[in-house]
């Protein structure tokens, strides 16, 4: 009895240990395939990449980069205690603004516009809407075919 309990043991122990070296040899074979794939991959995206590139070359020699559009993206000072509507007017009015003050550099080429003189042309500028004497702060400029002003709105009576 004790002889058949040890056989069966044995074989028990004999199959898990064939059963793991299986498992080890059937993910060694998908590590190995996963790997192949991974470096065919690579190669392709490195030959994308490299096409690319040309083309982006080709593309800004054939058509220069112009800007088209002008835009804001405006945030109120914490001190404006303006409502929901004031608020709308103002932005309204400010992208206008903006827009005619930047108009100027529409449809030049983005590599011929001088990069300190757009922020300088709106920014401290002082604006009336609807009887409110507002000063514009420029946060940011971001110059591509796409324009866009970052700015913070100040009232005029917390100007320092």
């Amino acid at each position: 009895m004790r002889n058949r309990l040890i056989f069966g043991a044995a074989i028990f122990g004999l199959g898990m240990i064939i059963g793991a070296a299986l498992t080890g040899v059937f993910i060694g074979k998908q590590v190995d395939d996963l790997y192949i794939k991974n470096r065919y991959l690579a190669d392709n995206l490195a030959v994308a990449e490299k096409e690319l590139e040309q083309l982006r070359q080709v593309s800004e020699k054939m058509h220069p980069r112009v800007i088209t559009k002008i835009s804001t993206s405006i945030r109120f000072n914490e001190e404006c205690d303006y409502s929901e509507y004031e608020r709308s007017t103002i932005e309204l009015a400010v992208e206008k603004k903006v827009r005619e003050w930047l108009q100027v550099i529409s449809g030049q080429e983005v590599e011929t516009i001088n990069y300190l003189l757009v922020p300088r042309i709106v920014d401290n500028r002082e604006i009336e809407v609807e009887g409110k004497d507002i000063r514009l702060k420029v946060l940011l400029v971001v110059l591509s075919e796409h324009v866009i002003v970052y700015l913070e709105i100040i009232p005029s009576q917390n100007i320092v």
